[in-house]
């Protein structure tokens, strides 16, 4: 033996929710001209059905399986996910590599690891810089972040950037991204509803009825619209086509809040406002979806797949690679995440975004989320929409939301 690593060899079979997995097969199969890798990117409404379907029979293919944070629970219960904490793959020798959330995040129930991640998605409020100097003669993150540092706050701010003839964000739906400070929906099987909830009801019901946002919900035509120029202030779910035949009163939106990948987004949609973006810290950090990768249980090239696995999510050269080739994904690898901290990026006025989301991420706590979360949180959002419109006073909205609760999950304790 030369001390040659022995070459790799054979077929996997990848399912994804995102089309970076190609990116990485194609990589991998430059690195290891004797592997194929044929990469199926299935539809994110569509996966856990479709993976559902194929582990249930046992499925030799797929070989590498994903999932985004709130379908791994499901997945790793149901059995799909090989151990990686076991030989042959000892993937907890490398925890120090990666942020700590990935880690927290690829365990099951009883703490056993069985996905990782290539990349971490926390987040923060992108905000118009020129818009801030014109309502406070400030632009900088520290600044800003200051005027979103609580629900409380955020009110206050709301009715600022108003009076100076802006919208502080597209719609209420903004301050859902903020999850709880004071623990997480589901402790010690009860549902928890804490006043930092509460909070933000108030906040969202304040600034729907003040007209204190410009009625442009998240991925809306107008809410593209608006990271490039003004829109109307009654656009809500037109079409791009009538966006500039709706009349009436326009208005500039200051902020969006989203994960890191919404950096991309707005770099994509900003047109002439490029370069004026700032990125400022809300009332807790947070983070939204990230593809995270295992081998499935039934897998029958587990070594071959692990090697992926390796190469995707814990190898130094890949991650400095997909830096480069994704122009802004955040990667999971602190030492990359060091190594770029420095990096002034254009479209944010040359703030060193890297490394406001590293500090971010590295102030995600993990504990507050639970498998219950993305069926309470559209309860609670529907909730929220009835106080908002009128609908339905607190009181009864707030009933409403543990009537729904208590019926889909019947084994929760809901004290009132």
């Amino acid at each position: 033996n030369s001390g040659e690593p022995a070459k790799l060899e054979g077929k996997l079979v990848v399912w994804t929710l995102a089309e970076d997995l190609k990116q990485f097969a194609s990589k991998f199969m430059e690195e290891n001209p004797g592997v194929e890798i044929e990469t199926v990117v299935i539809a994110p409404a569509d996966y856990p059905t479709k993976v559902t379907a194929a582990l249930r029979g046992k499925a030799k293919e797929p070989d590498i399986i994903v999932g985004e944070p709130q379908m791994l629970p499901d997945f790793f219960e149901a059995g799909f996910f090989e151990d990686l904490s076991q030989e042959p793959y000892n993937a907890e020798q490398y925890k120090d590599l990666i942020v700590d959330y990935i880690y927290e995040a690829g365990r099951d129930e009883q703490g056993t690891l069985r996905a990782l991640s290539y990349q971490v998605t926390p987040g923060g409020i992108y905000y118009r810089r020129d818009i801030a100097e014109k309502i406070w003669g400030k632009d900088d993150p520290e600044f800003v972040s200051e005027k979103f540092k609580d629900y409380a706050t955020i009110e206050k701010t709301a009715v600022e950037v108003k009076d100076a003839g802006y919208r502080i964000f597209g719609d209420t739906g903004a301050l859902r991204w903020f999850p709880n400070k004071d623990g997480a929906w589901v402790q010690d099987g009860k549902l928890v509803l804490s006043q930092s909830r509460l909070d933000y009801m108030d906040a969202a019901v304040k600034l729907y009825q003040e007209k204190l946002v410009a009625f442009s919900p998240e991925w809306s035509a107008a809410w593209y619209a608006s990271m490039s120029g003004p829109i109307p202030m009654n656009a809500e779910w037109a079409e791009a086509d009538d966006l500039e035949g709706l009349g009436g009163d326009k208005t500039e939106v200051l902020a969006f809040a989203l994960p890191s990948w919404g950096a991309l987004t707005i770099r994509d949609n900003a047109g002439d406002n490029a370069g004026k973006f700032g990125v400022a810290s809300g009332p807790s950090s947070f983070f939204g979806g990230g593809t995270f990768i295992g081998i499935s249980s039934y897998s029958q090239k587990k070594d071959l797949a692990w090697e992926f696995v390796k190469f995707a999510t814990l190898n130094e050269e890949t991650s400095k690679w997909w830096t480069d080739v994704s122009k802004g994904d955040v990667v999971s690898m602190k030492s990359v995440l060091e190594s770029v901290k420095d990096v002034e990026n254009e479209t944010y006025g040359n703030q060193k975004t890297y490394e406001f989301f590293y500090n971010e991420a590295q102030n995600i706590d993990y504990s507050l989320i639970t498998r219950y979360d993305t069926q309470i949180e559209n309860y609670w959002g529907a909730a929220i929409t009835a106080v908002q419109t009128g609908e339905k006073t607190k009181d009864e909205a707030i009933d409403e939301f543990y009537t729904n609760v208590q019926s889909i999950y019947p084994e929760l304790e809901i004290a009132k």
